[in-house]
């Protein structure tokens, strides 16, 4: 039996580990150190890790939360406007988390970069702050694959999910879409393309900046060791401080070089709405 824990459909921890072993998830080592520092036993501080992570994803759909309204999309895009991009309410990307995984599992989660990670895919708005989150595929997986089973990327891809003049930003691996707005493929490209794609790339750099602020400021998840079941959760709490830091103006600035994607999806309507956007830039240019 595998664990699937929701707060509610958008927002999808997969643990992806058999619920036989869930009570040894925590950090051995990390517990081991919490235990030293404070003076308390093991298995008080093995409790009362879980018990600060069980608490803060409470506040998940509180702090990590989707616009609703035209005028909060209209808000965020007029926040993104300051790189050039118009009408846009989000950056989407995934990144990996490196993590320790059950022998019978690790295949699954083995990556041509000879490590095991778990994904996360996130959309951010211009702050960094996170809307929308999926946590817990394997990395061994295509972001897009990725993408489109999560409830994330169901959300985005429906008709209805955002207003028809607003649009999220990503890379060329989520595929084009009248929501999603990918940079023009191949590397001879004419002068407005080429300028398309230089402020698309500079709009969407907002979300690698944001999982490299989440990343230096929880060193945890440079290299989690831990089972599946606690990394899962851990990362989703670590999101939700992360919000909760920008929130209270406490800032971190580093970030991680961006990943690369590689297949494009043509989408008649997408392909007229990304010309228009051409146009535009094309006129503020002039």
């Amino acid at each position: 039996m595998y664990i699937r824990m929701l707060t509610r459909t958008t927002y999808t921890f997969t643990t992806g580990f058999p619920a036989s072993t869930t009570a040894l998830s925590c950090d051995r080592f990390f517990c081991r150190t919490v235990s030293q520092q404070f003076g308390i036993a093991m298995s008080t501080a093995h409790d009362t890790v879980e018990m600060v992570v069980n608490n803060i994803l409470q506040l998940l759909p509180q702090v990590i939360k989707m616009p609703k309204h035209e005028s909060e999309f209209r808000k965020l895009s007029d926040e993104f406007y300051k790189y050039g991009f118009p009408n846009v309410v989000g950056a989407l990307d995934g990144t990996g988390i490196k993590v320790m995984v059950p022998a019978s599992d690790k295949n699954d989660y083995f990556t041509y970069k000879y490590s095991t990670n778990i994904n996360l895919t996130a959309l951010c708005d211009a702050k960094k702050r996170l809307l929308n989150i999926h946590v817990g595929q394997s990395e061994r997986n295509h972001d897009s694959h990725i993408f489109r089973c999560s409830p994330l990327g169901k959300m985005i891809l429906a008709d209805n999910a955002i207003p028809p003049q607003f649009h999220i930003v990503a890379d060329a691996a989520y595929g084009l879409h009248t929501n999603i707005m990918i940079p023009y493929p191949n590397k001879d490209l004419p002068d407005d393309q080429e300028r398309y794609n230089n402020i698309h790339s500079s709009t969407r750099m907002v979300i690698e900046r944001a999982f490299g602020d989440i990343k230096n400021r929880w060193l945890r998840l440079q290299t989690m060791r831990c089972e599946l079941s606690f990394a899962t959760r851990m990362i989703a709490a670590c999101c939700v401080l992360h919000n909760i830091c920008i929130d209270s103006g406490d800032i971190t600035p580093t970030h991680i070089p961006p990943m690369s994607g590689c297949h494009v999806l043509s989408v008649r309507t997408a392909i007229t709405k990304r010309q228009d956007i051409l146009r535009h830039l094309t006129q503020t240019k002039e």
